[in-house]
């Protein structure tokens, strides 16, 4: 099964911060969530769900001088650790480096962070030069669990804050719930008005809308994260046109098949003459 490999590098100046969210990081890893609970608490976090997500996997923490180095994964789809980043931030964080391994395509992207912000590469370096050879080591590989990937640093137009990330992505979500909650209602008329036509009609159109949206989602993400922007934009056209026509005719084939076995497109049984 496919999934994403994040690294979290998790800077705190202060000492006593450091080694509360050391020992936090270290407990939750280990699921011990009593400890972990009492170690937050000390950090000024209530609740640990807001620095970790029970679906993370195949978790490890260690203390390193300076810093914690958080390794979990995710699903394919899951989002970025964004709000464990806005958290620690609040509690003292004063920099943070992600870095995400898309097993699917083979290729590590990572991002900058610094007093809250999303921020490039180069703000990074000039913020924080003491911690250059920690993310960046020159005297081995830079990403040795993954060998041959070769880090995509993604860089924001200008520093953007860590909660705004959070807004658009919450925005995002609503967006796309509404569309589906839409189109259903889009299908509850069209049954009503046509009958088992209509509803025919409605499910292939459906299909047909969710193989373009993956194609658009697909050429977005990819061009955004990855290197070769014309490979990418090729592979996405290629994919919005043909997602569409295989998703209406897999449908299509479904429902005809359904049909021709007699039984109608709500279910119901009638008679084979």
């Amino acid at each position: 099964m496919s999934q994403n490999a994040h690294t979290l590098y998790l800077f705190v100046e202060d000492p006593i911060k450091l080694k509360y969210c050391q020992l936090m990081y270290q407990y939750l890893a280990a699921d011990q969530s009593d400890e972990a609970e009492r170690w937050a608490m000390k950090l000024g976090i209530e609740d640990v769900s807001a620095v970790w997500d029970a679906e993370w996997f195949n978790q490890a923490a260690s203390a390193q001088p300076g810093h914690v180095r958080l390794c979990f994964d995710t699903g394919t789809h899951d989002d970025l650790p964004l709000l464990a980043l806005e958290t620690l931030f609040a509690q003292g964080m004063d920099a943070a480096v992600l870095e995400v391994f898309y097993d699917q395509v083979g290729e590590v992207m990572r991002m900058y962070f610094s007093n809250g912000q999303w921020v490039s590469r180069q703000a990074f370096i000039e913020q924080h030069a003491q911690w250059r050879s920690i993310v960046e080591p020159t005297d081995a590989g830079l990403f040795a669990d993954h060998e041959g990937a070769d880090p995509v640093v993604k860089d924001p137009s200008k520093p953007t804050a860590i909660a705004l990330l959070r807004q658009q992505e919450i925005a995002r979500k609503e967006k796309a719930q509404e569309n589906v909650k839409d189109f259903l209602e889009l299908a509850k008329a069209s049954h009503a008005l046509g009958g088992v036509k209509g509803l025919v009609g409605v499910l292939v159109l459906r299909a047909a809308i969710k193989g373009l949206l993956q194609g658009l989602a697909f050429t977005v993400i990819t061009v955004l994260l990855f290197k070769g922007l014309w490979l990418w934009v090729s592979l996405g056209l290629i994919l919005t046109i043909a997602l569409p026509l295989y998703y209406m005719t897999a449908t299509y084939g479904e429902l005809k098949g359904v049909d021709d076995s007699g039984d109608t497109v709500d279910g119901s049984a009638v008679a084979n003459p």
